[in-house]
């Protein structure tokens, strides 16, 4: 059987991801404006699958995404640069023109249904406010990204098998994918998500979408469940939606069950279709391979019927007490009357077994010429989480023995003959219990998504501290905690490090003659001119006013010097200020880390030293250490 990492070795070797013809062609002509607005530019590559993994597999590697995985788009193209995103989109756009299609996939119709339920999903989180909208919409858009994996490495095997499955279930269909390739598109698909860097819990939702039951027992089990059926609620939505929809049935209904699980209600549901018809047609357009969608969604909800929550499914029952025959017997005798079949446990049974949250009522035979047995079971136990336990037997309790048990976990003890009656009784009561446990469940979810809401806030605010308003450079601040983590990274590695300060010439100038917004705008523009023409690993910073840092990790002062002056060029270019005060002069000094610094506050000295030099030496020049 084939590891995980054998399939990633072979996706990257022969995996090849198409994209809708019109998204590249929209990019570019949007990379091509002199302004580019980033929020369309996030709208337009965000539409595509295998745009969306690649952006986010190259801001995850990025040396500037260390703290937390990029997961939107929006972040993707802050931390890359437009530069970086313009080659990207090219490189991509040659390589889907040349890249042969599948027969038989059905492009149009994964491409549609992907954007469809991202729309719906991200529609729908803004409305619950429970998770953050644009995380999801990729989580969503890239859930099925396994299945064109799988059309890429097995092109001829995996269309036949697609047509195998038009008639079966969607556990029918994974279970065909993995006697076939040992793997199924969820298990893909996750494991592609990995490998780009999204966090643990979205990989853990894509992998268990088909299986949300699955996932039960596991650290953050309520928050995954709840996005797995957020998900599944945006699949059916857009399977609603879709003109030429043989499945238009199973998905209503899907829709319905969905919609009761997150207390959604009719009318809302309405509204967001009506929204998503609306905005599709734009959608469509940009894709320029799309499918069609009704004019209108009705019937969805069996012709307005209001639809009933499903009742609670059945209670999990077990019986403890193999060998007790008798009692155990009797136990068995009883349920079968209630239409119950309890699983039969023996003594020996693994408390732990027994604290899952698959069990809901526990009966246990006691057997008085072993107590020790029973304590054993019953100390594993939690009192207030774990199931209901009804302790059976034969004789009366003493009020010591009583006591002791009830020290336990035990809620109840019966003497047997039991009627049905008095076991109905434990029945509501273990009913009630496993409602309080999902209630507690439900609460610590709260805590967490509000916990989660404040992490979030809390780093929207740190973005926004350590940004400069004026050129979306990083300011000061950012610039002085960043330099210490380098220089800390630089001492464990004995790596380079290199600093640049950057000062415009005669800047006053332009602002006493051109006016302080022309100064802005001469700012801005120098702003991304560094951004054209920095690497990756390079991390640009504006002071204030007219004086800018640039951090250089792992880089010598020739490669330093070679930077630098290419930046003082590429300034002094006409080209590069069209319609602005220029071309723009600019002092330099660099300084690189030497033996014997004590900390960065010698390297901004020794660059700010150099910096002068330059000045002093007639600005518009590259000073310091070469």
């Amino acid at each position: 059987m084939m590891k995980n990492a054998d399939w990633l070795a072979r996706y990257r070797a022969g995996g090849r991801l198409p994209s809708p013809r019109g998204v590249y062609l929209e990019a570019l002509r949007l990379l091509e404006q002199e302004e580019v607005d980033n929020r369309e530019l996030a709208r337009v590559l965000q539409s595509d699958p295998a745009t969306n993994a690649k952006l986010l597999q190259l801001a995850n590697a990025s040396a500037r995404a260390r703290s937390r995985p990029v997961v939107s788009v929006s972040d993707a193209i802050f931390i890359l640069g437009q530069v970086q995103i313009k080659r990207l989109v090219l490189a991509l756009a040659l390589i889907q023109s040349s890249a042969a299609r599948v027969d038989g996939f059905p492009y149009r119709l994964f491409w549609s249904q992907s954007l469809l339920t991202a729309l719906a999903v991200q529609a729908v989180a803004e409305r619950l406010g429970r998770v953050n909208a644009d995380e999801i919409f990729v989580v969503a858009l890239l859930a099925h990204i396994g299945r064109l994996a799988l059309a890429s490495l097995f092109p001829e095997s995996y269309t036949a098998l697609l047509a195998s499955c038009a008639e079966k279930s969607e556990q029918e269909c994974r279970q065909q994918e993995r006697n076939l390739f040992e793997i199924d598109q969820d298990e893909l698909s996750a494991l592609l998500l990995e490998d780009w860097g999204l966090p643990g819990i979205f990989v853990e939702v894509v992998l268990h979408q088909s299986y949300p039951e699955g996932l039960l027992g596991t650290p953050q089990a309520t928050r995954s469940i709840f996005l797995i059926h957020l998900l599944r609620l945006g699949q059916a939505m857009a399977g609603v939606c879709l003109q030429n929809n043989p499945q238009w049935q199973d998905d209503a209904r899907k829709l319905r069950q969905e919609m009761n699980y997150l207390g959604l209600s009719r009318e809302a549901i309405d509204e967001e279709l009506r929204r998503l018809l609306a905005a599709w047609p734009r959608w469509r357009e940009l894709l320029q391979e799309a499918e069609t969608v009704r004019s209108a969604v009705t019937g969805w909800e069996e012709n307005g019927a209001t639809v009933e929550p499903a009742p609670p499914s059945a209670l999990q029952v077990a019986c403890i007490g193999e060998g007790l025959g008798d009692q155990i017997g009797a136990c068995a005798a009883l349920f079968a009357k209630l239409g119950i079949v309890p699983q039969m446990l023996a003594r020996n049974v693994d408390p732990l077994q027994l604290n899952s949250s698959d069990w809901d009522l526990l009966i246990l035979a006691r057997d008085p010429a072993q107590p020790a047995v029973d304590e054993g079971i019953l100390n594993g136990l939690d009192p207030i989480l774990g199931p209901y336990l009804l302790l059976l037997g034969r004789d009366p309790l003493s009020a010591e023995e009583e006591s002791r048990l009830f020290r336990f976990a035990v809620d109840a003890y019966e003497i047997l003959p039991l009627s049905a009656e008095r076991l109905q009784k434990h029945l509501h009561l273990a009913e009630r219990r496993r409602e309080g446990r999902r209630n507690y469940a439900i609460g610590q979810q709260r805590m967490q998504l509000l916990a989660d809401s404040l992490v979030e806030k809390n780093r929207n605010l740190r973005q926004v501290a350590w940004t400069d308003p004026l050129t979306e450079l990083r300011n000061r601040r950012y610039a002085e905690e960043r330099l210490a983590q380098e220089w800390a990274i630089c001492e464990s590695r004995n790596s380079e490090l290199g600093l640049m300060l950057l000062d415009l010439d005669h800047f006053k100038e332009i602002n006493d003659t051109e006016g302080h917004e022309a100064g802005d705008r001469v700012l801005r523009r120098v702003a991304r001119i560094l951004e054209e023409l920095l690497r990756e690993q390079d991390i640009p910073c504006r002071l204030g006013g007219d004086e800018f840092l640039i951090i250089c990790s792992e880089t010598g002062p020739s490669g330093m010097q070679a930077l630098a002056n290419r930046i003082c060029n590429r300034l002094a270019e006409p080209e590069a200020w069209r319609e602005l005060p220029g071309p723009i002069s600019v002092s330099i000094g660099i300084a690189s880390r030497q033996p014997g610094m004590q900390g960065p506050d010698e390297l901004i000295a020794a660059a700010d030293r150099a910096l002068f030099e330059a000045k002093r030496s007639g600005r518009g020049r590259v000073a310091g250490q070469v």
